[in-house]
């Protein structure tokens, strides 16, 4: 039943932090304007605390809590990613701001590094929580994944 879950919901919440990357990504090259980047991620923002308060009800199997709590926290990153981006597209509004201003790029791009990096290892997470056998250790650390890739 867990298992199921976690595999549903958080092949949802990857596609949404795929297509945020991707949204910030177009705001970073410019081909898409501010006012429509935070149009966009605000949708997606509101989807992805959906899927935050569903992820808080679920009930994991008392050795997988802490990497439950780990995806929640790295999903938290990447919530706090689009909010940075948001301030950065703010910043555009500004009055009196020179037009060649670089700043809200600045912002996009660590918004965007947050984004992705979250979601690289929130992937390195469910991949040991879908794997994950009773009586066996859960453990998503860098050493462990070394291990199951000689083996593998």
């Amino acid at each position: 039943m867990y298992r199921n879950e976690v595999f549903q919901r958080t092949e949802r919440i990857d596609a949404l932090l795929a297509a945020v990357a991707e949204e910030i990504d177009a705001l970073r090259r410019r081909d898409l304007s501010p006012d429509e980047a935070v149009s966009r991620l605000g949708a997606q923002e509101e989807l992805l605390d959906q899927e935050v308060n569903g992820l808080q009800g679920m009930m994991a199997p008392e050795e997988l809590h802490g990497l439950h709590m780990e995806y929640e926290a790295n999903l938290e990153r990447a919530l706090r990613g689009i909010v940075t981006v948001e301030r950065g597209c703010a910043i555009t509004r500004l009055p009196h701001r020179p037009p060649d201003d670089e700043e809200p790029y600045i912002y996009y791009k660590r918004g965007h590094a947050n984004v992705t990096h979250a979601r690289m290892r929130m992937a390195e997470i469910v991949d040991v929580l879908i794997a994950w056998e009773p009586g066996r250790p859960a453990d998503a650390s860098v050493a462990a994944r070394l291990e199951r890739t000689r083996e593998g």
